[in-house]
């Protein structure tokens, strides 16, 4: 039988393999808790809080985005990131946790240190770049931030409770726009 792409190899996860997405949105939800704080957008934005970013996986968006975004702004970022896209970030000297496709899974020890590593950065605000995926929207519901933008993603709330749709511009625009760089 093929691995769970959302839980660790254990039994204790073994009947989550037959859920619906539906219903292991609902559990990812319960896990996360249901309170959301209040915020106050744009203005949130306005003091470059601790922002905890998710990256997508696809280097090339990755690398548009993180090209874009000026050297100061990274440095109340943590970015979460595919561990294939290390040396970009490192570039940017930008503090990140790294994961692998079965290291990012509900359950696994290494997912269980990007958790705590990103409750105790404690972020304002969450930017979610990468394409739906259970435990990392989980992360992003988790890590206690107020304000969790993602693009274009109504159908992903309430893990990400803010939608933006750049229309003539990029994510990393936009987003530089709002923090006033």
């Amino acid at each position: 039988m093929k691995p769970s792409p959302y839980f660790a190899d254990q039994f204790k996860y073994f009947f989550k393999r037959f859920a619906s997405h539906q219903k292991l949105t609902r559990w990812f939800l319960d896990q996360a808790g249901e309170y959301s704080g209040v915020f106050n957008f744009p203005a949130v934005l306005k003091d470059h809080p601790r922002t905890m970013v998710f990256l997508p996986r696809d280097v090339e968006n990755a690398s548009t985005f993180m090209h874009s975004m000026p050297q100061a702004w990274f440095q109340d970022v943590l970015i979460c990131a595919h561990e294939s896209l290390h040396t970009l970030i490192s570039a940017k000297r930008a503090r990140a946790v790294y994961y692998s496709d079965s290291e990012c899974r509900f359950g696994e020890p290494v997912f269980n240190e990007m958790e705590q590593k990103i409750l105790e950065f404690a972020p304002t605000v969450c930017i979610y770049l990468d394409e739906p995926f259970l435990p990392r929207l989980y992360l992003a519901k988790k890590c206690g931030a107020s304000c969790r933008i993602g693009f274009n993603c109504e159908t992903e709330f309430p893990f990400l409770n803010l939608s933006l749709r750049p229309e003539n511009s990029s994510p990393a625009k936009l987003i530089m726009q709002y923090y006033g760089f």
